[in-house]
């Protein structure tokens, strides 16, 4: 095909560029349409297509299985325009290559002239768009690239009179008119730079229409705790995979052929094709190599499944393809498209694997399939390393497990997958996980298996059967613990430590409160035994914040001097490392914490001057986290700011009204005023929690939802306090003091209090 002369303008450089590095992909029923109403430049750009894609073609390795050219021009026949019989009639001409061992994939196929149809009937029109209306039924001839020539009329003829085809296009390339070139000026490839190297390409996210799965990004996010008191979070699995090492004793004898591609295999390859291309779609996505790794290493395993090579080669080939998408995930993009691509690939290798114990075949590698794996673990460099042998089963199975808790965590608004069943799933892998190891088992298997049971446990505990569940974890870090040493792996200990309190904490929250919080003590205590603070600090902080929260809790139910003090010790022990430049949220939520203790303590065992310190050290704990809090979004914080701030106007107000500060008249005065201040501010924050909700003072909230039940519990609690404020600044500051609050409270307050006055 010659090159006519055309000038480019660099827009349609760029959209050229962007063209031929979605064909250089070479996707699996990629179809595209590209639109251009100047013929001189559409026979330009048509034209170096082929000449740039044959040339990278012929300087590809030598020893290719590839026989095929990499792309083909085809003319429209106007006297029966139908695109799928020019392809057949193209592969009938051109037959593969018979020879044994070599494999000859579709070349990719342009098809030119539909801008001809303008001058023929309107039944030559109608057939053409009745072809491509017919595209389900010759989905074979598209397993590579299609890209159909045509002009503007025709893109928008294919739009309203083929919908079927124009729902299977995967891009649309439109572009600008050009003049017509000056006699003499002739084109130079170099008017498009260096188009070999893909990787010096950017795509801007102007695509086409190319998007065929919404993207899905960040992580999900934590629950928010409903208590003025931050209760211990709960623990995340572990998803490091266990590091591969070599098999000693391959190369195994005697392999197994597999079985044929079937439905699972083929979804997985819609969904990493799917995937690929968004990618490339993405905006300010530069095209690399390891963008390439997933659909090369899909075009290995249809190679390996079309030659009947041993499942082992293939559990290796998917293996290689979940490692791609579990980095990813590592890496932060915890997607639902990764985290179930991943999932599939993983799924993929324990069948093949169970393919290969569970067949009694013993068939030698054929010359073709030990080729092919050579070049599977020789060419995935990336991999090379991780995927010349596989994970025992009860590794893979663990990492699977952990792969469908991830997914029952992912909050996105995307998400369809149900978190009970997820965590089902997950559970029942863990088990099987756990079956599955011997006597041979590595102690860190188990251990990493037992860990991630009790974690998947705990979740599932939060949507049914909640004691049940929780009982379930607890034995499952009890048999963890049994595998740790703390002298040799401290921070393991620890953690499962950690693990292990939390859990005996929730059940404490149900029923046996004193057991079990005792249980959380004790654990507690152990997981500090092991964590330093120099070494670990927040981790170090998190225990102790833990630790006193569940002494906090049963001196509820035993109370007990002791138990508070020990709880504020811990706050404080807590808070050398919890800091607000480090970690403000979990900060202000430690401050919280011990606002609440001195407020306890004072109320509860002490008396004078002992509880007066006790109640000044509480104002300054809550002043302290309301400070922060007030610097955090508030989907960012773990307890109730309105919660904190009545308190924090309630000890102001008895600060005010003990016997101690009577004398006093300057500093009970001002503690009044602070209380009566606080109480109103709870209230204001009211009125904006209302504002965003879009809603009015009598309207009616839902009280079933936990957040509008707690908000409204704080503003009536805050109007009872003004009550006795104002009745407090009258009995000690006469009705002079009486009028200076009512003078403070605004107008659509003034109502309500006058009535409970």
């Amino acid at each position: 095909m010659s090159i006519p002369s055309q000038t480019v303008s660099s827009s349609n450089k760029l959209i050229y560029q962007r063209l031929k590095q979605a064909i250089d992909l070479n996707l699996r029923r990629q179809i595209f349409i590209a639109a251009c109403d100047d013929l001189c430049l559409r026979d330009c750009l048509a034209a170096r297509l082929q000449t740039e894609l044959a040339a990278e073609s012929a300087g590809s390795d030598p020893r290719s299985v590839i026989d095929y050219p990499r792309f083909v021009s085809l003319e429209l026949d106007l006297s029966d325009p139908n695109p799928w019989g020019s392809i057949a009639a193209w592969l009938t001409q051109h037959p593969p290559s018979q020879n044994r061992g070599s494999y000859s994939p579709l070349p990719g196929f342009q098809i030119l002239g539909a801008e001809h149809l303008t001058r023929q009937s309107a039944s030559v029109q109608w057939s053409f768009l009745s072809y491509l209306r017919d595209i389900e039924a010759n989905l074979e001839m598209c397993e590579s690239t299609l890209l159909l020539w045509v002009s503007r009329p025709w893109l928008s003829s294919i739009e309203q009179s083929a919908p079927e085809f124009w729902h299977w296009r995967t891009g649309v390339f439109e572009f600008e008119g050009e003049p017509t070139p000056a006699k003499g000026d002739f084109g130079h490839f170099e008017d498009f730079g260096h188009s070999g190297d893909l990787r010096n390409l950017r795509d801007n996210g102007d695509f086409g229409n190319q998007l065929l799965i919404p993207s899905l990004s960040g992580q999900s996010p934590i629950p928010d705790e409903q208590s003025p008191i931050s209760y211990p979070p709960s623990p995340a699995p572990d998803s490091k995979s266990v590091q591969l090492t070599e098999d000693e004793q391959s190369p195994r004898i005697s392999p197994p052929p597999s079985p044929a591609p079937d439905s699972k295999s083929v979804e997985l390859a819609d969904l990493v094709l799917a995937a690929a291309s968004e990618d490339v779609a993405a905006e300010n996505n530069a095209s690399s190599e390891e963008n390439f790794l997933p659909l090369q290493t899909l075009q290995y395993i249809e190679l390996l499944q079309e030659h009947q090579c041993c499942s082992e080669a293939l559990a290796l080939a998917y293996h290689s393809l979940g490692n791609y998408y579990r980095d990813r995930i590592l890496g932060g993009d915890v997607s639902e498209q990764n985290l179930t691509i991943a999932i599939r690939a993983i799924e993929q290798v324990i069948a093949y694997l169970d393919v290969d114990s569970n067949s009694q075949q013993n068939q030698p590698l054929t010359e073709e399939c030990a080729r092919l794996i050579a070049q599977l673990t020789q060419n995935l460099t990336q991999y090379a390393q991780e995927s010349n042998s596989l994970p025992p089963i009860s590794d893979l199975l663990n990492d699977l497990g952990t792969l469908y808790w991830m997914l029952s965590r992912d909050r996105t608004q995307h998400n369809a997958s149900d978190p009970v069943s997820c965590l089902e799933r997950s559970i029942a892998l863990y088990l099987e996980g756990l079956n599955r190891t011997d006597t041979e088992t590595v102690p860190q298997t188990r251990v990493r298996l037992n860990k991630n049971l009790g974690i998947a446990s705990a979740d599932l505990a939060r949507y049914r059967d909640k004691t049940e569940n929780l009982q379930h974890a607890v034995a499952a870090y009890q048999q963890a613990l049994l595998d740790l040493d703390p002298a040799v792996e401290p921070q393991q200990y620890a953690a499962a430590q950690n693990n292990l309190a939390t859990a005996y904490w929730n059940l404490a929250q149900d029923g046996e409160p004193i057991v079990y919080l005792k249980s959380a003590i004790a654990a507690y205590t152990q997981a500090l035994s092991c964590y330093s603070p120099e070494r670990e600090p927040l981790n170090y902080a998190g225990v102790q914040n833990n630790l006193g929260t569940a002494c906090w809790n049963l001196a509820q139910h035993e109370p007990s001097e002791p138990l508070l003090v020990r709880a504020i010790s811990a706050y404080r022990e807590a808070l050398k490392y919890r800091t607000r430049e480090l970690v403000p949220a979990a900060a202000a939520a430690t401050y919280n914490n011990l606002g609440t203790a001195y407020w306890h303590l004072a109320n509860q065992f002490q008396q004078k001057q002992a509880r007066t310190e006790s109640l000044q050290q509480a104002i300054t704990a809550y002043e302290a986290a309301l400070d922060i809090a007030g610097k955090l979004d508030r989907t960012q914080l773990t307890f109730d700011a309105l919660a904190a701030r009545n308190n924090l106007g309630l000890a102001h107000y008895q600060l005010a009204t003990d016997p101690n500060f009577a004398a006093n008249k300057v500093a009970q005065t001002s503690h009044l005023e602070a209380a009566l201040h606080h109480q109103l501010q709870v209230c204001a924050e009211w009125g904006q929690y209302l504002n965003d909700k879009g809603l009015t003072y009598g309207d009616k909230l839902n009280l079933q939802a936990a957040a509008n039940s707690q908000a409204a519990d704080s503003r009536q609690t805050a109007l009872s306090y003004i009550v006795k404020t104002i009745r407090a600044f009258y009995s000690e500051c006469g009705l002079p003091g009486q009028n200076l609050a009512l003078s403070k409270i605004p107008g659509d307050l003034l109502p309500e209090i006058l009535r409970r006055l």
